[in-house]
């Protein structure tokens, strides 16, 4: 069945019409090529964002102090709510918490050697690296002994830390003692900062910034929890929780301003929900591709069965099976969708390997002084796509089927006298 004659047959038939399987072969090729490019765009998209959190524990909350838009018990509108020690209490008796570490925030002036260079400058616990995702250089973060000695140490941006060593000729800046409003810090470690403006960006434990300030107010306070895995249960819990805060500090449970309360958790979610919608436009797209080259490869095999009609007839009137003949137009779809599927897969595969390689030589997609990224490894399982071109290569069997069983089923006579 399956011999030289039989390959020579369906390739020869495929030569004599070379215009038609080319047009039809790239519609074949060009739907996989652009799936796989759609596929691998969006997980870039999809890298890029995630990568910025990867280091974040996802179940964490952050609180952050406003002004009040409802005035309430005789307290009047836009009214200042200041975090304290009685919130820190108040989070630490709750369930769903595990870490509290509050946010000490002063600004000053940093002095090293002959430069100086204005900066604001944290104090908050080693937990805090991990719930903001904070990314270190060089050296290492605050840690436990840190808090518990109160050492005056303290964390400085790539930026500051360039800046700092290029003026004074310094390899590098860790174990240096650098002075900020005029007390003495030991640099144990850079990290990737948020730049704002020319001001620089410094960590120091939040034990040594509450003793050297006698601070008890803060801006902001960050937190772990435990138990809260869907969005549900964290908006459960954030309403909940501004109840209390409202009951402490007196302000309406339904002002929209008086606290800030943001979920990393529920962020996650609705990042995830949003790439999900992204995925399946994606999808609809590709799979809309697809379908063209199927119907172009059932269009083929419908004017290829047409004008073979003559042919056909005088095959079954010389004795050859409706088998025989069905297998030899079935396999002329086959060989088309195979040999062009796979074309425009290795095309869409390369392609986009050449872009991930050019990406990642330059630090295209990186935004280098910010340290985050929009577009990372743009480039799809392999699985997906050799599943996507199985399928294409099947549905366009399907779709050649349809015809060559209709041919089979004409009597010889009417075949041979169709014009």
């Amino acid at each position: 069945m399956f011999n030289r004659d039989f390959w020579s047959e369906i390739f020869m038939a495929l030569k004599r019409n070379k215009l038609r399987t080319a047009l039809t072969g790239f519609a074949i090729s060009w739907g996989i090529f652009m799936l796989i490019i759609l596929l691998s765009a969006g997980n870039g998209l999809k890298n890029g964002v995630t990568s910025n959190f990867a280091d974040r524990i996802q179940n964490t909350y952050q609180i952050w102090a406003s002004f009040t838009e409802l005035p309430y018990k005789g307290h009047k509108a836009n009214r200042y709510i200041m975090l304290n020690n009685k919130d820190i209490q108040l989070l630490e008796t709750l369930y769903e918490v595990e870490e509290v570490s509050p946010v000490l925030s002063q600004g000053g002036t940093l002095i090293f050697g002959e430069k100086s260079k204005m900066v604001s400058i944290e104090g908050m616990k080693p937990i805090y690296k991990n719930i903001e995702g904070i990314k270190m250089v060089d050296g290492r973060f605050i840690n436990e002994n840190d808090m518990k000695n109160k050492m005056k140490v303290v964390i400085i941006d790539k930026n500051t830390s360039d800046e700092l060593r290029r003026i004074n000729n310094e390899p590098t800046m860790i174990g240096k003692t650098v002075f900020i409003n005029g007390l003495s810090f030991t640099v144990v470690g850079v990290c990737k900062g948020m730049p704002w403006g020319d001001r620089g960006q410094c960590y120091a434990p939040y034990s040594t910034m509450q003793a050297i300030y006698n601070v008890n107010e803060y801006y902001q306070l960050t937190f772990t929890t435990k138990g809260l895995n869907t969005k549900e249960e964290n908006e459960a819990f954030q309403k909940e929780l501004k109840k209390k805060l409202a009951a402490l500090h007196e302000f309406s449970p339904d002002d929209p301003r008086a606290v800030w309360i943001d979920s990393q958790m529920v962020n996650a979610l609705e990042t995830n929900k949003i790439f999900n919608t992204i995925n399946i436009f994606i999808w609809v797209i590709g799979i809309a591709m697809l379908i063209s080259g199927v119907v172009g490869v059932s269009n083929i095999m419908r004017i290829t069965v047409k004008e073979r009609t003559n042919e056909i007839g005088i095959r079954k009137a010389l004795g050859a099976k409706p088998r025989s003949i069905l297998l030899s137009i079935v396999m002329e779809s086959l060989v088309i969708t195979t040999i062009f599927g796979y074309i425009g897969m290795f095309l869409g595969m390369g392609v986009m390997e050449i872009v991930n390689m050019v990406m990642e030589s330059s630090g295209a997609g990186t935004n280098n002084e910010m340290g985050m990224s929009v577009f990372v490894n743009p480039t799809v399982d392999v699985r997906i796509v050799v599943s996507a071109t199985l399928v294409l290569i099947i549905s366009g069997v399907a779709a050649g089927f349809s015809p060559a069983w209709k041919s089979v089923k004409v009597k010889p006579i009417e075949a041979m006298n169709y014009r």
